[in-house]
Order: structure tokens, then sequence, then C-alpha cells
């Protein structure tokens, strides 16, 4: 008896590997992604503007990206002694002006380097409401709670995703012609937004992914969102706010990720990194036992090997 309804991945025409640059940009989801990405050594980097859920600060801060744009202290806006940039995450704000222009800047940078010889990029989007700021008329990444009165709130049109995104891969393909895209849309429904939004928001995004499959070669769908809500639909699933997926939802859709992407010489090696991380992570009763030092010193002789073997992967 089959009790689940299970997701069926198409065939998808390349795979991922250690080897191959991946670049992530979106929503909390992409961080779920990349840190995965990052526990098993890919040659990965992961939101280099911070976690972003709208598809127009995310094709932004592609093009900021391929443009290597340095901010200036003038792209910065200040409240309560604290210094922000509106396209990017809070964790890029800070009581030093300075330092968060440095910290902007040098993330771009990696971005910028990251995006030239990526072989992949993963796009996750996370909603198609918008905050728009009405000095400006521009989308913003972030409010940072300033007043409500200060920007207007806007579901995006599909045409309007599908115009900013496809803008943002065109001149991305332009310093890289091959790169491959993962598109994807957030498991974690938007609840502020209202429940009925929430599915307009959802089903904008498809549609819009929808019509850039179809504009874009090497352009593919993986349906983490589906899987989130057709497949673990279970309330263990979800962390304590009852919307993000929990840390065995995490596990389980990264699990689907690998059977859709990678090739068996790839898992094989996840698993042999796997193996050597959670041997590092072990918490010995007496770390001064001679049972323990010989234990470690095997596990650095089988990471040094590792590296040996595979000189290419991420330490």
């Amino acid at each position: 008896m089959n009790l689940k309804t299970e997701i069926k991945l198409p065939s998808y025409p390349f795979t991922l590997s250690h080897q191959e640059g991946i670049v992530s940009f979106g929503s909390c989801f992409s961080e779920n992604i990349g840190e995965k990405l990052a526990q098993h050594k890919f040659n990965s980097l992961v939101n280099p503007f911070g976690i972003l859920f709208n598809p127009i600060s995310i094709s932004k801060a592609i093009v900021d990206c391929i443009l290597n744009t340095q901010y200036t202290a003038s792209d910065l806006q200040q409240n309560n002694d604290l210094h922000f940039s509106l396209n990017h995450h809070s964790k890029y704000s800070g009581s030093n002006q300075a330092e968060v222009l440095t910290h902007i800047n040098t993330s771009i940078s990696d971005g910028s380097k990251a995006l030239k010889s990526a072989k992949t990029i993963i796009l996750t989007f996370g909603t198609a409401w918008v905050y728009k700021l009405k000095e400006s008329n521009e989308v913003v990444a972030n409010c940072y709670k300033l007043p409500s009165s200060l920007f207007t709130k806007k579901l995006l049109s599909i045409s309007e995703i599908v115009a900013e995104v496809s803008s943002s891969l065109t001149k991305l393909r332009l310093i890289n012609p091959e790169v491959k895209i993962i598109t994807t849309i957030s498991p974690v429904r938007h609840w502020k937004d209202g429940v009925v939004e929430n599915q307009q928001s959802k089903a904008t995004l498809h549609l819009a992914i929808k019509e850039l499959r179809e504009q874009h070669e090497n352009l593919v769908y993986f349906p983490s969102y589906e899987i989130m809500l057709d497949e673990l639909r279970d309330y263990r699933f979800y962390a304590d706010d009852m919307l993000h997926p929990s840390s065995l939802a995490i596990d389980y859709i990264w699990q689907k990720f690998a059977d859709a992407f990678f090739s068996p010489e790839t898992k094989e090696l996840n698993k042999r990194i796997s193996h050597i991380e959670k041997e590092k992570n072990h918490k010995p009763f007496n770390p001064q036992s001679n049972d323990f030092i010989a234990f470690k010193k095997k596990l650095e002789e089988k990471e040094k090997e590792l590296y040996l073997e595979f000189p290419y992967l991420k330490k």
C-alpha cells in the first residue's frame, strides 16, 4: 500500500559535479540547498546579496554581479544608526557605513567572479508580491521596517517577471554562454500576504517559469514546492512556525535534488564526504584517551587522502 503521492522527477538534460562552479540566488530555500552543497564540498557560492524573495530583486542582483557594480555611500539608506541597501538582505546592514560597503562590494566581486565560470545557476523564487519605494518606483528586496507609507505593494504580472529574469539571463549568457539554469519555487508559504494571495503569488511564479523554460535553452524546473506540499503532507515536516521546512524536510528534498542532478559517481563521493564529516563531529567521552588520539589521526589521514584524490573539492 502506497501511503503518499510521490512526485516523479523528469530526466534532466544535465548533471552537477564537484568540479563545476554553482551559484545560487533567491529565498531561504537557496540557502538550504546551498548549505548542503557546501557541506559536501561543492564549488558553490550562495546568495551574494543574501536571501532574496522576489524575481525582480534576484534579477537585479544577478546584473549587479555581472557588472561588478560597486556600491557607494549614496546607494545606502540610514535609519536609527543602521546603514543598509534596499537591494540586500539585512545581514549586509550595520552601524558602520564603511564596513557595510566593504561587505556588500566584496560579495558582489565574489559573485562576479563566480558567475563568469559557473556551470550552473540555481534560482529560487519565493513570492511575486513586491514592495516599491514610492520615491523612485523601484522594487526593493527588503523594507527594513521603514514606514509602510513609503512603499506600495504590488503583485507582479507574469510578463514583468519574464521580462526582468529573461533580461538578466541574456546578460549572463554574454559572459558565460554555456551556463545552465535550475529554477525552483520556495516551498515556504508567505502567510502574511494572505492565504489566497500566497496561492496567487505561487501560481504567478509557476506560469512565469513556464514561459522562461520556453524561451531559454538549458533552463529547467525542480519541483521543491510540489515535493513539500504533496509528498510531505505532515506537520512533522515543518519548523515551529508551521511554514518553513523542518530539517527532516530539507534533508528529504536535498535527497530528491541529489537523485535528480547527481551522477552515481558524485553520489558516491558525497557519501564519502558525509562519512568523514560525521566522524569529525564525533564528541569523545575522553579527548585525551589513546583510542581517540589514534581515531583523530586516522581521520586526518582520511581527509588528506580525500583532497589528494579530489584536489578540486572546496575546503
